[in-house]
């Protein structure tokens, strides 16, 4: 016999045809936005099966609330300076002052900023590290 309830990866692909129309409205840039929440939307097809919503368009929103949260929290992470791992010194004596560094000090280093990842490339940071495949010993 078929199966008569719709996995949420089909309820996802209908909810995403139901919005083609303002899918073709946005702009070409925003389009690729919108298709990456849909895409995103399908990290969470587990969560959403167990809830058993009946209105499934309350899961994938929920979804993409909890994506965009966790991007977020990764981006906040990334901004905070660690704590004396990556901090800039407060003042650093000029060759003119006299005040040289010991040698047992180290040399004094300064890191650049990193830049936040590129919205039209893929984002390792909310993706995670990939996951390996599975030994076929």
């Amino acid at each position: 016999m078929g199966r008569t309830v719709p996995t949420f990866r089909q309820l996802i692909e209908e909810a995403a045809a139901r919005w083609a129309k303002f899918r073709r409205a946005l702009r070409r840039e925003d389009q690729e936005h919108f298709d990456r929440l849909f895409q995103r939307v399908r990290c969470y097809t587990q969560a959403a099966t167990y809830q058993c919503n009946d209105n499934p368009m309350e899961a994938i929103l929920l979804s993409i609330a909890l994506d965009q949260e966790k991007r977020l929290h990764a981006l906040e992470q990334l901004a905070q300076p660690k704590e004396n791992s990556h901090a800039i010194p407060e003042a650093v004596p000029s060759p003119t002052q006299g005040s040289i560094p010991e040698p047992n000090e180290g040399p004094i280093q300064r890191l650049a900023p990193r830049p936040l990842p590129d919205a039209a490339g893929h984002d390792p940071l909310a993706d995670g590290p990939a996951a390996e495949p599975p030994s076929s010993d």
